[in-house]
């Protein structure tokens, strides 16, 4: 499970439609990237969406990303 203290949560403004990224740095620590432009519930869904991510580990599969999403 993944706790709130090994991330942090930034909005940002995306181009285009996308909605949310996770980037890990070097030392392991985990930062997720919110479309800053999306109404407070559909955040929510993409900060939820993200952590899944991270509990899955998708940031260290060698599928593409259209792979990923698509699970």
């Amino acid at each position: 499970m993944i706790e709130e203290a090994d991330f942090r949560v930034y909005e940002v403004a995306f181009p285009g439609d996308i909605q949310g990224a996770v980037r890990i740095d070097e030392n392991g620590f985990a930062s997720v990237y919110i479309n800053s432009a999306l109404g407070p519930a559909e955040k929510r869904e993409v900060l939820n969406h993200e952590i899944r991510h991270l509990e899955r580990g998708d940031h260290m599969s060698h599928a593409t990303i259209y792979e990923v999403e698509a699970d």
